[in-house]
Parts: C-alpha cells; structure tokens; sequence
C-alpha cells in the first residue's frame, strides 16, 4: 500500500484506518503527509458463487466511469477516483484510491435525526435515485453492447444467482429455468438507464443535509424498474421517497412480473450471502428467506 501511494502522489502515509463494511471489499482510510485524506479499495480476483470470474480492475473501472458521468451530470453526488491500477507492481493486488467525503455514513447517524430530517432525507434519497435514473448510456457503449440485450442479460444473471440456493432446498433446476424463462421473455419499457444497484444508507454519507453516494460497484446500465426493485428489498419505498422520485420522474409500475424478476435476483444474491456465506445471523436469514418464498410463490403460482 505504501509504495502505491508513493507511486502515485509522491507522498507517504501519515495514518491508517481500516473502513468497515461490505463482504467483499477491503478500505482503509489513509491520510497522506500532506495531510490529504484517500480512500483506498482492493480485493483479488475472484469468481462467484454461480461460477462467473471476476475481474476486479474491470469493476473499479467501471464504478470510476459511473462516478465521473453522474459528477458531470447531475453535480456533485459521487467521490473522484484518483487512480485504477490492475497491474500488480505497486500492491498485490488490484486497487483503487478515491476521493474521501467528509460526513457522516447515513446508516450510522440516521436514528440520531428528527422525523423532519428523515423525512427530507427519503424525499432526497429517492430525488437522487430518480436523476441517476434519468441517466442514460450510449447504446453503443461497450458496457451494453458485450452484454447483448438487457432482458437475456438478466436471465442469465437470475440463472447465476438461483442455482446456488438449489442445494439449500429452496428452489429446483426446473423453477430455475421457468423464472429465467420469464425474464428472458419479458420487456422493459428502458435498458439504457444508469443504475447504481445498491443505493442504500450504509452507501451513502451524510453532510450538513446532504446526501452523496458511494460504492458503486455493483453499478448497471438497464431497467430503472431494477434500481427500485434493488431499493424495495431494504424496504425504503417510502411514501417520501416516492414524492422526491415523482419530483424528477414517473413512478412506474411496481407491481408488474418484471418488478419481482428483479427483485428474486437481488433477494438470491442476498439469501446466498446469509445462507452460505455469512451463516451466523440466523434471525436475517430466516427473513430473506421468508422474502424470497413469497416473490417465488408470486411469480411462479400468482398471487
């Protein structure tokens, strides 16, 4: 870490400070001896639980692209990352040094506010959510034209997240492929929209009534019916929230199939996570569980 800092900013490290937070990705806090303040990110390589390699630089790339056009398009909501390196020489493995946001993490300071404070906050959490949205990628950007067409791209990613769960008992190979079926056939009104994918407090930072987001990793470029789908599996589609996106956006429709295909793929991630991975917070995983029988019950039986 020091001689990637060096490498870059010709400085040393005065402090560091290991950031909480996430499965996957390891922060630190590090203040330089100017006294500047980074955020540096890293992780190796990795491949998921439904068997797709992951490239790590790839994702810092694309969250560095993500941050740099919602900056220029909307103002400043996201940090400036400084530099992407998936080389290896400086660390040993890839990294990402970013902007710090001085402030506050939402999820940490939010129980603290009045009900004023909180209800300016959901009405500026779905205002945000809504502007991102109304982003939209080039058609021939190479994000969306490797992928092939967003519908199909979703069905694998719902095939990718399910399978896993099988030897949980919770789903078969057969509802597998008639859920991936359902998406594959659907159509969604927008494929082009920026998506953060994991617009959450604990991935927001709170400053003098602000709201900026961070981690953007996981960020697409599709359906905004997905970014809400995403939004409703934390239970924040609030009447509030919905006034701040009605104030940018029309409020789609939330109670349609595409709606709950969207949200089994985020409730599989989730499940996946709690059931295999983390296997210690049994009270959560008993609810995501419950969650995710009744979107599969929905989509597959109705009602």
């Amino acid at each position: 870490m020091d001689a990637a800092i060096k490498k870059h900013f010709q400085q040393g490290i005065r402090e560091k400070t290991q950031l909480t937070g996430g499965y996957t990705f390891m922060s630190w806090l590090l203040t330089l001896e100017s006294g500047k303040k980074v955020v540096f990110r890293t992780r190796s390589d990795f491949t998921t639980s439904g068997g797709r390699k992951i490239i790590v630089s790839d994702i810092f790339k694309r969250e560095a692209f993500f941050y740099d056009f919602v900056n220029k398009a909307i103002g400043r909501t996201c940090p400036e990352v400084y530099v992407v390196d998936g080389t290896c020489e400086h660390y040993d493995k890839p990294f990402q040094i970013s902007e710090y946001l001085e402030g506050q993490r939402l999820d940490l300071c939010f129980d603290s506010l009045d009900a004023q404070e909180k209800s300016e906050i959901y009405y500026k959490y779905g205002e945000l959510a809504a502007k991102i949205n109304q982003i939209e990628i080039d058609e021939e950007h190479p994000y969306v034209t490797s992928r092939g067409p967003w519908e199909e791209y979703l069905a694998k990613r719902l095939c990718e997240r399910l399978v896993p769960l099988i030897a949980n008992g919770v789903i078969t190979q057969s509802e597998i492929d008639a859920i991936s079926d359902m998406m594959r056939n659907s159509k969604a009104a927008k494929t082009l929209s920026f998506l953060h994918i994991d617009i959450r407090f604990i991935n927001m930072i709170y400053s003098n009534g602000q709201i900026y987001l961070i981690d953007a990793e996981n960020c697409e470029f599709g359906d905004p019916l997905f970014e809400l789908a995403v939004i409703d599996i934390s239970d924040n589609l609030t009447e509030d929230f919905w006034r701040g996106y009605e104030s940018i956006s029309q409020k789609p429709d939330i109670s349609s199939d595409l709606f709950y295909l969207y949200k089994m793929e985020r409730q599989a991630l989730v499940l996946d996570v709690f059931t295999n991975l983390v296997k210690n917070e049994a009270e959560l995983t008993q609810k995501y569980l419950s969650v995710f029988k009744q979107i599969k019950h929905r989509l597959l039986y109705g009602g």
